[in-house]
């Protein structure tokens, strides 16, 4: 393949992963995640006041909801509101645009590995920018603010630059810099980056040592620029709340033995076909619940890449002698997904997609080298022909079937878990703020305040001067609240209020009432 076309047939997977990302990016899934409401509301009052909501000044970690999270997806999107408003829309978007930069970097990268034969290496690199283009685990945390795939972008790019280094006759200082960079940015970004980055990283230099050391005064200057980068985290990590993650994993719950065993038992819970072809899924935040993270077709050329890398190791070993074609897309696909998995599988909640996104090139890369050790065994131009028709044919049904499911049954039932109809709601009463002495509101569906927030605008000093005086959060809601002087009352589904008293029901995309508003009785 020219270089043209390359270039060409690049740009266009780009143009359909850029369309599929941004289309109705805003009411697919329709709702705004409490996350989602805290790294936009947090974005917009550092980039005001460098303050987040607990007035720590320009903090490394960000205290939300008796959980930290890491720091560089809230500064940035900081930016994005500034510029396009306080909206769902522009809170999205840095993470939409950071997936489409990862499929850029994962057809370079791919392209790049290659040792041999680069003509032929350009047509699986776009092999690899289509399977991540149509990958609903990619498209699914391309569309909403999920930092593990910002994070995902940065890790890819590192590589990417990590391997330009390590391939060049001419070692340069930038490439190997610009790796650091991106890698400390992708740690920075997301928690499981702080297992996973690391590791590979380490992996990759031991196993390249002759060539990343070629200079070793530039390895130095880079292996110490990434600790300078990396020494706030660090310094937070033991002094501040860094390490507060810990407690969402299994490691305070288990030890010795019986710790080893669990781990094994969830890592292995995330290669099930019932978690990578058939939808399963703690919540519909994390997956639409129908589909995999991985089209059938897809697991199929990963099952095929596992078995010829197996093969051939064998047939390498035999012959004393590693093949560096295989070890670049066989060997590192398998350490991307198995080092990848490793932060899920310590998690309290399994299956974990969001917490095992970073695997996701590891399986790619799995999936290319398994496609392209089948094709190569077909003989026959006219019959490898039409088997590669065949199998386009039949991964682009699956992939219609899956994206109709996403734009139309996933929009509808995902509602609850996207906590649908919270800036609704606020949109309509914070009007009415001036006019009454105070508005009680639901709490039964967890974290109201930041909704408020988050649709107010509010200023996170004015916030702990009292700005929301006015509001009231109670779990439960009756009749009598109705009675109360000059309060505006919003109630939840669950609330045994009549619905044809309100004066604004607010639906969710599921087209079940989600919230029921008062006006004050006497107005």
């Amino acid at each position: 393949m020219s270089k043209k076309t390359f270039s060409l047939l690049f740009v266009l997977i780009l143009i359909i992963a850029t369309s599929l990302r941004l289309y109705k990016l805003a009411q697919i899934p329709h709702g705004m995640t409490w996350d989602e409401a805290a790294i936009g509301y947090t974005g917009f009052a550092i980039f005001n006041t460098r303050r987040d909501e607990w007035l720590h000044r320009l903090p490394i970690s960000f205290m939300s909801f008796g959980d930290y999270k890491a720091p560089l997806a809230i500064y940035l999107n900081g930016f994005f509101t500034a510029i396009f408003g306080m909206n769902l829309w522009a809170v999205r978007l840095p993470f939409t645009l950071a997936s489409i930069t990862a499929i850029a970097g994962m057809m370079l990268l791919t392209e790049k590995i290659s040792q041999k034969n680069k003509r032929n290496q350009r047509k699986w690199a776009l092999v690899a920018g289509a399977i991540m283009t149509f990958s609903p685990w990619h498209i699914h945390y391309s569309r909403a603010g999920f930092e593990s795939g910002m994070s995902l972008a940065f890790f890819i790019w590192s590589l990417y630059f990590l391997f330009l280094y390590i391939k060049a006759k001419q070692k340069k200082l930038w490439s190997l810099g610009l790796a650091v960079i991106l890698a400390v940015a992708s740690i920075y970004t997301y928690h499981s980056a702080k297992i996973v980055v690391p590791l590979v990283m380490l992996i990759l230099v031991i196993w390249h040592g002759k060539k990343v050391f070629k200079k070793a005064w530039q390895a130095i200057f880079a292996g110490g620029l990434g600790l300078v980068l990396v020494l706030p985290m660090i310094w937070d990590s033991f002094k501040g709340q860094g390490l507060e993650r810990l407690g969402t994993t299994i490691l305070d719950e288990f030890s010795g033995l019986e710790l080893i065993l669990t781990i094994f038992k969830q890592f292995f819970a995330h290669l099930s076909p019932a978690f990578l072809i058939m939808g399963k899924t703690t919540t519909l935040r994390h997956g639409d619940g129908a589909w995999g993270i991985l089209l059938p077709t897809t697991f199929i050329f990963v099952i095929l890449g596992i078995i010829f890398g197996a093969i051939f190791t064998v047939r390498c070993f035999k012959k004393k002698k590693i093949n560096k074609d295989i070890f670049y897309l066989f060997y590192l696909g398998m350490l991307l997904a198995v080092v990848g998995i490793i932060p899920a599988a310590l998690g309290e909640e399994i299956p974990h997609s969001n917490r095992a996104l970073l695997a996701l090139p590891g399986f790619i890369l799995l999936a290319v080298f398994g496609l392209k050790s089948f094709i190569n065994q077909i003989k026959k131009s006219e019959i490898k022909k039409s088997v590669v028709g065949t199998l386009v044919l039949v991964h682009l049904l699956f992939f219609i079937a899956y994206i109709s499911s996403y734009f139309s049954i996933f929009a509808v039932k995902s509602a609850s878990d996207f906590k649908d109809g919270y800036l609704e709601a606020f949109e309509y009463i914070v009007p009415y703020e001036e006019q009454v002495e105070k508005i009680l509101f639901t709490s039964d569906y967890g974290q109201p305040y930041i909704y408020a927030l988050f649709v107010r605008q509010t200023n996170p000093i004015w916030y702990r001067g009292g700005s929301l005086i006015k509001y009231e959060f109670k779990d439960e809601i009756n009749v009598g609240d109705l009675i109360r002087e000059n309060t505006i009352v919003v109630a939840s589904n669950r609330d045994e209020l009549e619905p044809g008293l309100a004066d604004y029901l607010v639906y969710g995309s599921d087209e079940e009432i989600k919230f029921k508003i008062y006006l004050p009785r006497d107005k």
